[in-house]
C-alpha cells in the first residue's frame, strides 16, 4: 500500500521477421512500459511497419468524418466484420457522400450569406426613392452614398454644392439613428464634391451587392425573402441528411476510430525500439508479479526464437511508477496524479491523504446541513459524470466526514438551537474559538511530524541511517528543544532552560551537517508550517459566522411579517447556497494546500514517470 508495484527491467530481442508478432502480443498483454530508444552507434531507431502510412491516412479520414457528422465520443458496441477492409471501403463511400452534401451545404450557406448582405444594403436604401439601376457606373454621372455625423450637415452640404453647381440630386433618410445620404452629381465636379463631403465628416459606404438589381429596394427585399426561404429549406434538408448519416454510421465510425488507433499504435511501436538490419530490441518495465506469465506468452508468440533478459530495478534506474493502493484509498490517487508521481523508492502518500484530507475538509466545513447538501450534490455529479467518479468519491467521503463534524460541533445550517432544542455538541466553534485553535495547531504538529517520519524512512532507504538522522532527525531534536523551552518558561515543568537551548543547538549542528546552509535558512519553516494549520479553525469560523449572519438577517425579516417573510426565505436560500459554495471551495483548496505545501515538503521529491503499459488505453 505504501509502496508502488515492484518492477523488473526487461530486454526483448529477436529477428525482424518476428517483430510484428511480438508487437501484437505485447499489445494484447498490456503490461510492458516501453522505454524509448535513442539512436547510437550500435543501433538505429526502428522504422514503423509498412501499413503505418495507410493507417494514418485512414484514421485522419475517419476522424474528419466524426467531426463533420458532429458525432460525440462515447462507448460503442458496433462490431466490425471485416476489419480494415470494411473500414476502408465504408469510409470511402461515406466520405464521398458526406463531401457532396458538405459542398451543397456550403453553397447554400454562401447564398444565404450573400442574400443577408444584400438585404442589409437594401434596408439602408428602402427610404430612398431612387431606382437601383441609378447606382451603376455612368460616364457623365457620379454618386456618393454614406453617413453624415449631424442632420444639419445636409443643409450645409446643399449650400456648399449650390456654390459649384445647380445640377445635383441629394436624398437623405434616417437609418439606425444616423443620417444617410445619396448624392448624384456631374462627374466633372466629382473631386470638388468629394472635398466638400470630407469637410463635413462624410463616412462613405460602398454597395457591393446591388449592382445587378433593378427596381426599388422594397420589391427586391420581398423577392430575396422568398428566395431565402427556399434556400433555407434546402439547407435544413441537407443538414437533416448529414444528421441522418451521423446517426446511421455513429457506431461504425467510433469503433473504426478505436480499432485504427490500436492498429496505428502497433504499427508505430518500432519507432521506440532499437533496430539493426536483421534484428530489433525492446527495453521496458514489467510489474514483477506479471513477469513470468508475460515471458511465457512472448516466448510462445516468438516460437522460442526471441531473447528475453530481466533484472530487478537498480538504485540509479528511472523506474516508472504504478501506484498500489486498496480500493478505499484508490480514488485519492487523483491528488498524486494532479501533483507528481512519487519516485520508485519513496513512500506513496496516497494512504495518508485518504486519512487526513476528508478530516481537514470536515473540520472546516463541519455542518450537518451543509454536509448533507454537499453529499447529495456530489452523488448527483458522480451519476452525471461517471468518468470523474474518483474525485466525486473523495468528495462524498469528505462530505460524510463534514456531517460527523457537524454533530461534534452541534451545527445545522449554522444553527446550534432549533426552536427550544439545543443540539448536543462536543466543541462549539462559535463559543470555544481558542480551544478550536489549539486543536487545529495540534493537528498541524501531528501531521507535520508524520511527514518528517516518512521523510526519515525515505532518506534512510535512499542514503542510509546516518544521513536520515542528520537531515530529518534534526527537526525532531529542534522541536523537542523548543517544547522544553516553552514548558520551562511557563513553569509547567521544573527544568533548566539550558537543556532546551542545548537541544536547539544540537539540532542546528545536525542540520548544518545534514542539509548545509539550506537547512539553517529553513530553520523557522517547521513552525510556520505548523502555524499554517490555524487555517483549519479560520476557514471553519468564517463559514459558521456567515451562516449566523444569514440566519439572523432572515429572522429579522420574518419578525416584520408580510412580504418580508418572502424576502427572508429568499435570503436563507441564496445566502446558504452562496456559503456552501464558498465552504466547499475553501475547504477543498486549503485541505489540498496543507498536504501539498506543509505535508509533502517534509518528505516528497516526486518527479517519477507514470507507468503506462503499451496497448492500455487510459
Amino acid at each position: 500500500m505504501l509502496r508502488p508495484y515492484e518492477m523488473d527491467s526487461v530486454l526483448i530481442a529477436g529477428p525482424n521477421n518476428l517483430q510484428e508478432k511480438i508487437i501484437k502480443e505485447l499489445h494484447k498483454l498490456k503490461i510492458l512500459h516501453i522505454v524509448d530508444h535513442s539512436k547510437n552507434d550500435l543501433a538505429d531507431i526502428g522504422k514503423p511497419l509498412e501499413k503505418a502510412n495507410k493507417l494514418s491516412e485512414l484514421i485522419v479520414k475517419v476522424r474528419a468524418l466524426i467531426t463533420t457528422l458532429n458525432i460525440s465520443k462515447e462507448e460503442s458496441k458496433f462490431q466490425l466484420k471485416r476489419g480494415i477492409l470494411e473500414i476502408e471501403s465504408t469510409t470511402k463511400k461515406l466520405n464521398e457522400e458526406v463531401s457532396l452534401l458538405s459542398e451543397q451545404l456550403k453553397r447554400t450557406e454562401d447564398l444565404i450569406s450573400k442574400a443577408e448582405a444584400t438585404k442589409q444594403e437594401l434596408n439602408i436604401l428602402k427610404n430612398i426613392s431612387v431606382p437601383l439601376e441609378a447606382f451603376t457606373s455612368y460616364k457623365s454621372l457620379a454618386h456618393f452614398t454614406g453617413y453624415l455625423e449631424k442632420e444639419n450637415n445636409v443643409k450645409n452640404l446643399k449650400e456648399e454644392l449650390s456654390k459649384i453647381t445647380k445640377k445635383f440630386m441629394l436624398f437623405d433618410s434616417i437609418v439606425e439613428k444616423r443620417m444617410f445620404i445619396v448624392l448624384f452629381i456631374d462627374t466633372k465636379i466629382k473631386e470638388q464634391a468629394n472635398n466638400i463631403l470630407k469637410k463635413i465628416n462624410f463616412s462613405p459606404i460602398n454597395f457591393a451587392n446591388i449592382g445587378n438589381l433593378k427596381g426599388n429596394s422594397e420589391i427586391n427585399l420581398k423577392r430575396i425573402e422568398r428566395e431565402n426561404e427556399k434556400i433555407e429549406n434546402l439547407r435544413k434538408k441537407i443538414e437533416k441528411q448529414i444528421m441522418k448519416l451521423g446517426n446511421e454510421f455513429k457506431g461504425f465510425l467510433l469503433t473504426a476510430e478505436e480499432s485504427l488507433s490500436q492498429e496505428l499504435e502497433r504499427a508505430e511501436a518500432p519507432l521506440k525500439f532499437a533496430s539493426t538490419s536483421s534484428s530489433f530490441l525492446i527495453k521496458g518495465w514489467i510489474p514483477t508479479e506479471q513477469l513470468n506469465k508475460s515471458i511465457d506468452r512472448l516466448n510462445k508468440a516468438g516460437k522460442n526464437k526471441i531473447f528475453i533478459q530481466f533484472q530487478d530495478a537498480k538504485k540509479e534506474d528511472k523506474v516508472p511508477v504504478k501506484l498500489k493502493n486498496a480500493g478505499y484509498a484508490k480514488p485519492f490517487e487523483f491528488f498524486i496524479n494532479l501533483y507528481s508521481m512519487p519516485t520508485y523508492k519513496e513512500i506513496d502518500p496516497t494512504f495518508f491523504i485518504f486519512l487526513t484530507f476528508p478530516l481537514f475538509f470536515g473540520f472546516m466545513l463541519g455542518d450537518i446541513g451543509y454536509g448533507i447538501v454537499s453529499y447529495v450534490l456530489f452523488w448527483f455529479l458522480k451519476k452525471k459524470f461517471p468518468k470523474a467518479k474518483n474525485i466525486f468519491n473523495v468528495m462524498l467521503l469528505a462530505s460524510a466526514v463534514s456531517i460527523v463534524f457537524g454533530f461534534l460541533y452541534g451545527e445545522i445550517f449554522g444553527l446550534e438551537e432549533i426552536g427550544e432544542f439545543t443540539l448536543p455538541h462536543v466543541l462549539s466553534r462559535v463559543h470555544e474559538i481558542t480551544t478550536l485553535l489549539y486543536v487545529a495547531i495540534g493537528i498541524g504538529v501531528v501531521h507535520v511530524n508524520i511527514g518528517l517520519i516518512i521523510g526519515f524512512i525515505n532518506e534512510m532507504r535512499a542514503h542510509g541511517l546516518s544521513k536520515a538522522i542528520f537531515e530529518k532527525g534534526s527537526w525532531f531534536v529542534l522541536q523537542i528543544g523548543v517544547a522544553l523551552l516553552a514548558l520551562s518558561s511557563f513553569n509547567i515543568i521544573n527544568l533548566s532552560t539550558i537543556i532546551g537551548y542545548g537541544f536547539v543547538l544540537l539540532s542546528i549542528i545536525m542540520l548544518l551537517k545534514g542539509e548545509g546552509i539550506k537547512g539553517i535558512i529553513e530553520l523557522p519553516s517547521i513552525f510556520t508550517n505548523i502555524l499554517s494549520y490555524a487555517r483549519l479553525m479560520a476557514i471553519g469560523l468564517s463559514s459558521v459566522s456567515l451562516a449566523l449572519l444569514i440566519n439572523e438577517s432572515a429572522a429579522g425579516l420574518f419578525h416584520k411579517g408580510g412580504f418580508s417573510i418572502l424576502f427572508g426565505i429568499l435570503l436563507l436560500i441564496v445566502g446558504h447556497v452562496f456559503n456552501i459554495v464558498l465552504g466547499l471551495f475553501g475547504s477543498f483548496l486549503h485541505s489540498l494546500r496543507l498536504h501539498y505545501v506543509e505535508f509533502f515538503s517534509k518528505f516528497f521529491d516526486g518527479g517519477a514517470e507514470k507507468y503506462r503499459p503499451f496497448g492500455l488505453k487510459e
